[in-house]
């Protein structure tokens, strides 16, 4: 029998679309990468999960080959020049003993939540060198609520703001408030001084049972005296830590976050506090950083396979195998990089793409369209690059991927 030559053609094409590689696995994880160890079916985000379209999307879009990206993640590094001081009104009434490295800082006191005492900036005084200074002496500008809040700041009910005049010096001072009633949270904060704390973790992510590595340091000429910290979930729970001081005058605490408050919205702050001093002078230093803590509900499975061009000629399609032990919609992310005419990887694409996925083993297809890879001008070989696994329950990052596939 002879079969016509227009359904040869379309034997001939679905055949071709229904191809695809063999299977294969991602790249062994580099020691920086984000890798579940184990996952738990964690309750605590089913609720939200359970509202969420079980339709799959996908998007993806062409990126400058000539733009420089990071390689991997690059935690936030808070470099701090302030402290804060909780106050009661017999100290401010006495006199608050404030520590300054450089002239003109500024200083804001502001009410606890339901203290009704305000102050009045008119009435405020600073003691320095053995002198009293009135409010117009002692202050180059002065700021009220009113003022702070036209200028953007979103500040508590009371709130005053005041900038040390240079005849005031620095030092060792007293803040005076002598109408202070109730408790205020004073932050001081200097704009000139030398002496800076730095803070930040490793990693800008961990997931519950991991332990998260926390660096502080000061400039150079200054040294840390002392140092401690505190880790605060999301929800509250606070957790107190200790630094070890380093070889090289840093000092690094180890801490392993709450597993039980784990997951959910919400980022979790690590604050650390001490004492930094040269020779001149000894200040108090705060900082603040934020880092995330998930809950490894899925993890990728090693797997990946490049499809068969399906839809439009010159897309390209990768499955990637998904282990989950919680039902949710979970989410791909990654950058494709390809080969320029001098033989160097370049950025050609980013895509993302999501699923509904339920307990066990599945996939997600990451695609890269067509106008996208043609747009960067390079070719293949491709490599897949900051590969990432979301659960868009929460939106945690649940694994994280440098370098994920070469040889596309």
């Amino acid at each position: 029998m002879k079969i016509p030559s227009s359904l040869l053609v379309a034997l001939m094409l679905a055949a071709s679309a229904s191809a695809a590689e063999p299977a294969r696995s991602l790249l062994p994880a580099a020691s920086n990468d984000l890798v579940p160890t184990r996952l738990e079916a964690s309750a605590k985000n089913q609720g939200a999960a359970a509202q969420l379209d079980h339709q799959p999307s996908a998007m993806s879009w062409a990126l400058d080959p000539h733009a420089a990206l990071d390689a991997g993640p690059q935690p936030f590094v808070k470099h701090s020049r302030e402290y804060w001081i909780d106050a009661s009104a017999d100290d401010l009434q006495r006199g608050l003993n404030l520590a300054t490295s450089a002239n003109g800082a500024l200083i804001r006191m502001s009410p606890h939540a339901g203290n009704g005492g305000l102050l009045d900036p008119a009435s405020l005084l600073i003691r320095s060198g053995g002198k009293v200074h009135s409010a117009g002496a002692a202050f180059a500008t002065v700021a009220d609520e009113a003022a702070l809040r036209a200028a953007g700041m979103d500040v508590p009910q009371g709130s005053v703001v005041v900038k040390l005049a240079d005849a005031v010096g620095s030092g060792q001072l007293q803040l005076l408030a002598p109408s202070a009633s109730g408790s205020y949270l004073v932050h001081v904060f200097e704009p000139q001084s030398a002496i800076v704390l730095s803070l930040g973790a490793t990693r800008d992510t961990v997931l519950a049972g991991q332990a998260l590595l926390v660096r502080a340091s000061v400039d150079a000429g200054a040294n840390l005296d002392q140092l401690s910290g505190m880790l605060s979930s999301a929800s509250g729970h606070v957790q107190n830590f200790s630094f070890n001081r380093q070889a090289d005058g840093s000092w690094l605490a180890r801490v392993v976050p709450d597993a039980a408050h784990a997951g959910g919205f919400g980022l979790w702050e690590v604050h650390a506090f001490g004492q930094a001093s040269t020779s001149k002078v000894s200040v108090p230093r705060d900082a603040r950083t934020a880092v995330a803590v998930s809950r490894a509900t899925a993890r990728l499975d090693g797997s990946i396979q490049k499809l068969a061009q399906s839809s439009r000629a010159g897309d390209m399609t990768l499955r990637i195998g998904v282990q989950a032990a919680a039902a949710s919609r979970y989410q791909l992310a990654a950058v494709l990089y390809g080969t320029d005419s001098r033989g160097q990887r370049v950025p050609v694409a980013a895509a993302h793409s999501a699923a509904w996925l339920n307990a066990g083993t599945g996939n997600i297809d990451l695609a890269f369209d067509a106008a996208s890879l043609s747009a960067s001008g390079v070719d293949a070989p491709y490599e897949l690059r900051d590969l990432r696994l979301i659960n868009q329950a929460d939106m945690s990052l649940l694994e994280r991927r440098e370098r994920a596939a070469s040889g596309l």
